[in-house]
């Protein structure tokens, strides 16, 4: 890595009950189902950012049990609202849902985040700690993944993005200023993280 460049590492939480069973899991604080593991990560690091909530927390303990971590409410998956904990088809009927997965830019589920407010919440805070030259590890939501992805990298379509538990998302720039300036990363690239244990 040269002394200008900017590494960002990417990585979705392990999955919890609620991901199991396809709900959409939000601000809801739940722990992961696999708190012990015997882990295989492509990187290293020191220190560890990512979101306040347990699902985070848990996961950087597993993945990076020497390193401190930094937790930030900035970097929460999306409120879901109304919808929070609740599956495909308990939602199919209901208008309201149907809106907001055809435009999710345009509608925002009932008494949640806009994907506007969603989006700048995340951003402010991904440029508050990427402040500089040098590699970051981040352990985070699959929706704020998608989102940093969508943003940072040729700019896709955020509702196109999958994100799969047990990979890390590694972004490339060569120098700060080029990110800082809002130039797309120079490439991504993923490896895939091994877990072995009782799973």
């Amino acid at each position: 890595m040269g002394n200008c460049a900017v590494v960002v590492h990417l990585i979705r939480h392990e999955k919890t009950k609620a991901n199991v069973e396809g709900k959409y899991l939000g601000w809801t604080d739940e722990s992961i189902v696999y708190q012990k593991a015997d882990c295989l990560v492509p990187i290293r690091a020191k220190d560890v950012y990512g979101s306040d909530l347990k699902r985070c927390r848990e996961t950087a303990r597993l993945y990076f049990p020497d390193a401190r971590y930094h937790p930030f409410f900035g970097l929460r998956e999306l409120n879901f609202g109304d919808f929070e904990m609740k599956t495909y088809e308990d939602l199919k009927e209901d208008a309201r849902y149907r809106r907001w997965i055809d435009d999710p830019g345009k509608a925002t589920p009932p008494n949640g985040e806009s994907f506007a407010e969603f989006e700048k919440r995340v951003l402010d805070c991904f440029r508050q700690i990427v402040a500089g030259s040098g590699e970051y590890v981040f352990v985070v939501h699959g929706g704020v993944i998608r989102l940093l992805l969508a943003a940072l990298y040729q700019k896709q379509n955020f509702r196109e993005l999958m994100v799969e538990h047990r990979k890390v998302y590694t972004l490339h720039w060569d120098d700060f200023r080029s990110m800082k300036g809002g130039e797309a990363c120079n490439r991504l690239s993923v490896a895939p993280i091994t877990v072995n244990g009782n799973l």
